[in-house]
């Protein structure tokens, strides 16, 4: 038998045993959510909306809008480490980072990220120190 002819079998075999099934297609334009919006209401501890529903492989936008009623620690650690960062745009100025847990927001202000989810889960994130106010929500990855 020569050398290398089990290659091309053991090459599938890795392949079709580690295939992915992403629900979304990477090709297609981010999808834009709903935006997320910290601090409305008079006393400025509501939120809406309480939680998002995305699909592994597909692109997403997603718009955080805080009121500067109340300053919001967003942690969304374990939801940010399931995802593929593309973008975080804050203003006019772009970060490309493969990586964040936490953004704070003291003012009045906005941020969006665009992303891909890749682990399907149900993730919690909230205003850290302000869960007890309602600050909190999910976001549900199929």
């Amino acid at each position: 038998m020569r050398p290398g002819a089990f290659f091309p079998a053991s090459v599938f075999a890795i392949t079709v045993a580690g295939a992915a099934e992403a629900a979304g297609y990477l090709g297609k334009r981010a999808e834009r959510l709903p935006p997320l919006r910290i601090g409305i209401g008079e006393d400025g501890y509501g939120l809406e909306p309480k939680s998002y529903e995305v699909e592994t492989g597909r692109g997403y936008k997603l718009k955080v809008e805080a009121t500067g009623l109340v300053e919001c620690e967003l942690v969304m650690r374990e939801f940010l480490d399931s995802v593929w960062i593309r973008q975080l745009e804050a203003g006019e100025v772009e970060f490309k980072v493969t990586t964040i847990s936490v953004v704070e927001l003291d003012d009045e202000g906005e941020f969006e990220l665009t992303f891909v989810p890749i682990r399907p889960g149900r993730y919690p994130w909230a205003c850290e120190r302000l869960e007890a106010q309602g600050l909190t929500g999910t976001v549900v990855v199929k």
